[in-house]
């Protein structure tokens, strides 16, 4: 006669059996990767160079869905009430889940979330508008202080890592700026084009600044950018933004209670998409640093940049509710 024990015991050997039998055989299908913005800005734009690359290295799709809404809140909001089975999967910047959490309410739990890889790191790329009469940082910094609080800057959102950039940029070079929060920082682009704004720091920009239809003043960056070479770098126009430049980021996140296996090839998988060839060149068109931090390091890192931002908010004394 079989104990209970016994029975319990086989029960739970056949579901760990079948546990690690799913897990091996992950990816069975399609993936979805949620990017919680509209088409076209920086976290677009580097989840869709990874969902290009990843099917060749994991042997399904990747399929990008655009959620915007509540500065990233929405696409975070439904990942959170996602399976943990490594199906649906998100993008996103050190905005939505380091500084968000910290600054205001958000639609959901970021413990509810875990962090799977470190993607890219952003290269700050300050551009003004043509309406201008500055042609370098030095001229527009002249006309700012000729000018206190009528010149705007714009962001994709209250508490992004732009808006909080512009905060820091602002308050290091003496200026009184207005702030634009925009829904997305694509909706910027007619504004700056027609001198509404004068000023836009995002990545997604540096095309523009290539064609001239915004003046790029300086990249924060350790060298210049071989797109813009006659663009310097922040320390060449008496700038240190060094200790908050460290904390921008993007990556990949799952449900928190994925099973660690995939977790771990998830994390495998973009490192290996970041060491082709044609990556680095990929994202370095769109002001990227191709800089994978494997999981676990990099949830720790998410975390760690909670504490940070949590600290500068109450220094910058910005209160988003």
């Amino acid at each position: 006669m079989i104990s209970r024990r016994t029975a319990a015991l086989g029960t739970l050997a056949a579901f760990a059996a079948s546990t690690a039998k799913a897990q091996t055989a992950w990816p069975a299908k399609p993936i979805r990767l949620i990017v919680p913005y509209g088409p076209g800005g920086s976290t677009d734009q580097v989840g869709r160079f990874y969902a290009e690359k990843l099917p060749a290295v994991l042997g399904q799709q990747v399929i990008v869905e655009n959620k915007p809404g509540a500065t990233g809140g929405i696409g975070a909001q439904i990942l959170a009430a996602s399976p943990p089975d490594g199906y649906t999967l998100m993008v996103a910047p050190t905005s939505v889940l380091s500084i968000a959490p910290v600054a205001r309410k958000v639609p959901f739990d970021p413990e509810a979330l875990v962090g799977v890889a470190r993607l890219s790191t952003p290269i700050l790329v300050v551009t003004i508008t043509n309406a201008l009469d500055a042609k370098d940082w030095a001229g527009f910094v002249a006309l700012a202080k000729q000018n206190p609080g009528k010149y705007w800057y714009g962001s994709s959102g209250l508490g992004t890592i732009s808006h909080l950039t512009g905060e820091v940029l602002t308050r290091t070079a003496g200026l009184q700026m207005q702030h634009a929060p925009y829904k997305t920082i694509v909706d910027a682009t007619a504004d700056i084009f027609d001198g509404r704004i004068q000023m836009v720091f995002d990545t997604s920009f540096m095309p523009y600044a290539k064609s001239g239809k915004v003046r790029a003043v300086f990249v924060d960056g350790s060298t210049r950018l071989a797109d813009l070479p006659d663009v310097p770098t922040a320390s060449e126009v008496g700038l240190d933004l060094t200790s908050f430049r460290s904390r921008g980021w993007f990556g990949l996140f799952a449900p928190r209670g994925t099973p660690e296996p995939i977790l771990r090839r998830l994390s495998d998988a973009c490192a290996e998409v970041a060491d082709l060839p044609d990556m680095k060149d990929k994202l370095l068109m769109v002001a990227q640093n191709v800089e994978h931090q494997p999981y676990g390091k990099f949830d720790r890192q998410v975390h760690d940049d909670r504490a940070y931002f949590a600290q500068l908010l109450k220094e910058l004394n910005i209160k988003l509710d």
